[in-house]
């Protein structure tokens, strides 16, 4: 009689618990101002899928976006709920078979930038692909060694001129 209860229970379990996809984590070296990225989920559900993207710059200009088109409409779809760049979040437009977030955000510090995603697929295999642009920006330190480099070329020209 406690099998069949514990049985039961384990059915009532699973048949509850929410269907969730694959969740993808991909790590890569900036070797380049742009990264291309893109993912094919092959279960249906709920998903985070993470992107670590190591080596950039301690300060950066950047944008990231992300696109997702159906086919059909409910065939092979994405939705996404968020997504983030080092907790910087991306606006989304175009809810449907056809979806987009973008972001563009001043001096992000880095070097390590993270970009995570959240939604729904429905009718897999379905899959969304997007860019991360990194555009370095100048520490204050190398600012004033420049302005002090060019101060020392303007002084040692003014002295010329004056002998």
């Amino acid at each position: 009689m406690k099998f069949k209860h514990l049985a039961l229970a384990a059915a009532v379990a699973v048949a509850s618990s929410g269907a969730w996809a694959d969740d993808y984590n991909y790590t890569a070296s900036l070797t380049s101002s742009t990264a291309f990225f893109g993912v094919s989920h092959f279960a249906d559900g709920m998903f985070t899928d993470t992107f670590t993207f190591t080596d950039g710059p301690a300060f950066a200009d950047t944008q990231a976006s992300l696109v997702t088109i159906a086919l059909a409409p409910g065939a092979q779809d994405i939705t996404f709920t968020a997504a983030d760049l080092n907790g910087n979040a991306l606006t989304f437009v175009a809810a449907g078979q056809a979806e987009a977030g973008y972001g563009t955000w001043s001096s992000l510090v880095g070097p390590t930038f993270v970009l995570t995603v959240t939604g729904t697929t429905a009718g897999s295999p379905a899959s969304y692909s997007g860019t991360l642009n990194i555009t370095p920006v100048p520490e204050p330190g190398t600012y004033a060694l420049m302005l002090a480099g060019l101060g020392a070329v303007g002084f040692i020209a003014k002295r010329r001129r004056s002998v």
